[in-house]
């Protein structure tokens, strides 16, 4: 499948986006902070609904880290399709868990929670995306 330049993004910024993503709903259960995976559920809808220009984890990357990496601009690039895809399920999964820990039900909220953790860290550290498998098998097709 081909894409054009304005639906590709740099590899890295999807990357960073899930270790952040892994590192603050980890942080929520291991501090038990459910408003952690609040804020992290309202940045993803954000970042989902308005696009990377409003997205603040990718604004984080573009302004501070990737001039310190990558001077002279991206050098690989990935269709935008399909980490798209698995951030919309990573929001849903973790609107879910704030639904869930609000109202009282604990261990379904964290295991929805836990869940995104465990898949935007693999993401994040193997560059395995499960959501974005799901959009290769599914959606795309």
């Amino acid at each position: 499948m081909s894409a054009t330049a304005a639906q590709m993004v740099d590899v890295n910024v999807p990357r960073f986006n899930q270790a952040l993503v892994t590192v603050l709903t980890g942080a929520a259960f291991l501090l038990d902070q459910p408003a952690i995976v609040a804020v992290t559920f309202g940045v993803l809808a954000l970042s989902w609904l308005g696009g990377p220009s409003i997205a603040p984890f990718t604004r984080l990357y573009v302004r501070l880290i990737r001039p310190r990496l990558q001077p002279d601009g991206p050098t690989e690039f990935e269709a935008a399709a399909p980490p798209r895809f698995a951030q919309m399920l990573g929001t849903v999964f973790l609107g879910a868990a704030t639904v869930a820990l609000y109202a009282g039900a604990q261990s379904i909220g964290w295991g929805l929670s836990l869940v995104v953790t465990a898949l935007a860290g693999l993401a994040a550290t193997a560059r395995i995306c499960v959501g974005c498998i799901i959009y290769e098998r599914t959606v795309s097709r």
